[in-house]
């Protein structure tokens, strides 16, 4: 029964950050705009999403007053087929599936610039870090497995009550519980900067990031029941509240032997309805510095974005507040780190005519950033990307492109509740100009995950979860200009 109140410590441990991220590291997304989702690699960009992607290029676009507005709209699942022996005990098979989903219609940005000669100022806002509402209607395998294993916990206690009193032994081979999460995660943006053109060819900018991160977990693990048969307590295999046979056990037991009366009363508590509902709040400023190369028919950037030192202060409701089990975690007032890791972004571009092809790479300084992957971080992220756009006309362009998210995790580390996987991105869309002022962004990019298959142990038994995601982004973006020529 140790082993029990073990993992349901270890539980509400894991319920720490809910990563809903689109593209890019487990804690960051790179797709700020509908640009991204047609093209990909935009290291190079020249149009309004370069405030993100290349604000040094800023100072190579025309004169005057650059707005881009776009808007993403995102659907994922996460899937975690499990099999545990256990769950047996509940429905008769020991192989579980827990599907959680997001839809996310509104992920909006928006980049301003205003350029004059040598010399740009820009901002931006959008959405760092998570952005949706993950909702696991069914709970999860980690929630599941504490509670399957109470029926052998059960008879295990009964063999030695038995020892005390015959009519005492209890055992217990069914349960049934009702269970669901939902975790909301949103880090906002807000930079600010500025380039100057050093030379006709080369550029430089700083900017000041300003980051503000909302998290919050509703779930709730309640009507946990089992079947027990004691002949002492008039039991007969009918399904009955945990708690209270734990609450009735004790009773029993107080004259008996105080120790398992004890441990009794505590298990009664942990089988108990369990409501938690806890927001994480915190903000961090950091540093971004880049260069960008114009000349001819070549493109090319470099950016280093510092980390984001976040913490996150806790703010407990009552109600989980006043539960020892999840205040022993999310106690109201302490806070967690969740560091955005440093990210160090180079890319390279040519023009073949009307044809403009990009090479990207992304390396994500994971390892030095503490936050809730920490634990299964064995290595920093890479990602590759290459992106084509082809100007058909002087107001229509194409584009695609793909990318390559490469994680460096312990996979068999991974918890359901937090885990992320490597992926391929594929990018497609289109740009049209209504007029010299006004363009059109579209765009639309699904993700395919690799599956993971991570095994370890719960409570003396082996397990086995499949790991599965899906992801499909649509965007629309306006980019709107005001001004002159380029100098």
């Amino acid at each position: 029964m140790k082993i029990f109140t073990r993992s349901i410590l270890a539980l509400v441990a894991s319920v720490t950050m809910v990563s809903t991220a689109l593209a890019g590291g487990p804690m960051t997304n790179s797709n700020q705009s509908a640009h991204f989702l047609r093209s990909i690699a935009r290291g190079t960009s020249l149009d309004t999403d370069a405030v993100y992607t290349n604000p040094a290029g800023v100072v190579f676009m025309e004169n005057g007053f650059h707005i881009g507005l776009s808007d993403q709209m995102a659907a994922q699942t996460r899937t975690i087929t499990s099999t545990y022996a256990p769950f047996a005990m509940n429905g008769g098979s020991p192989t579980k599936q827990y599907k959680g989903e997001v839809f996310s219609p509104v992920i909006p940005s928006v980049h301003f610039a205003w350029k004059h000669n040598r010399w740009a100022v820009m901002a931006g806002v959008g959405v760092n870090g998570g952005g949706g509402s993950l909702e696991f209607d069914e709970g999860l395998a980690s929630f599941e497995r504490q509670f399957s294993v109470l029926p052998g916990a059960i008879s295990q206690l009964g063999a030695q009550l038995g020892q005390i009193n015959p009519a005492m032994a209890v055992s217990a081979n069914q349960y049934d519980m009702d269970m669901e999460l939902t975790g909301k995660s949103m880090t906002l943006a807000f930079n600010v900067g500025a380039a100057f053109r050093i030379t006709d060819w080369l550029s430089i900018a700083a900017q000041i990031r300003l980051g503000v991160t909302n998290n919050s977990y509703v779930g709730e693990i309640e009507d946990i029941r089992i079947n027990p048969t004691m002949a002492a307590m008039g039991l007969n295999g009918q399904m009955i509240p945990a708690s209270k046979f734990f609450q009735d056990a004790g009773a029993a037991l107080g004259q008996i032997n105080p120790t398992l009366a004890g441990q009794a009363a505590q298990y009664a508590a942990l089988t108990a309805d369990h409501i938690l509902d806890v927001k994480q709040k915190g903000t961090s400023i950091s540093p971004i510095i880049a260069l960008a190369f114009h000349k001819g028919a070549w493109d090319a950037s470099v950016k280093y974005e510092f980390k984001m030192g976040t913490e996150l202060e806790i703010e407990s409701a009552p109600v989980s507040a006043k539960d020892p089990v999840i205040n022993g975690i999310f106690a109201h007032g302490t806070k967690v780190k969740a560091e955005t890791p440093a990210l160090l972004a180079a890319a390279v571009s040519r023009h073949f005519g009307p044809v403009k092809v990009t090479a990207q790479w992304h390396h994500y300084f994971d390892k030095d950033a503490v936050n809730s992957f920490s634990p299964v971080i064995e290595g920093n992220t890479n990602e590759y990307m290459m992106g084509i756009e082809w100007a058909i006309t002087d107001r229509l362009l194409i584009s695609a492109g793909t990318q390559r998210t490469q994680l460096n995790m312990n996979e068999n580390a991974y918890s359901d509740m937090n885990y992320s996987i490597s992926s391929w991105s594929v990018g497609l869309g289109a740009a049209y100009k209504v007029c010299d002022a006004v363009r059109i962004n579209l765009g639309y990019m699904p993700t395919i995950y690799d599956e993971v298959t991570a095994v370890g142990q719960a409570s003396g038994f082996d397990f086995k979860d499949l790991y599965q995601r899906t992801s499909h982004a649509w965007g629309i973006g306006l980019d709107l200009k005001f001004g002159g020529k380029k100098n």
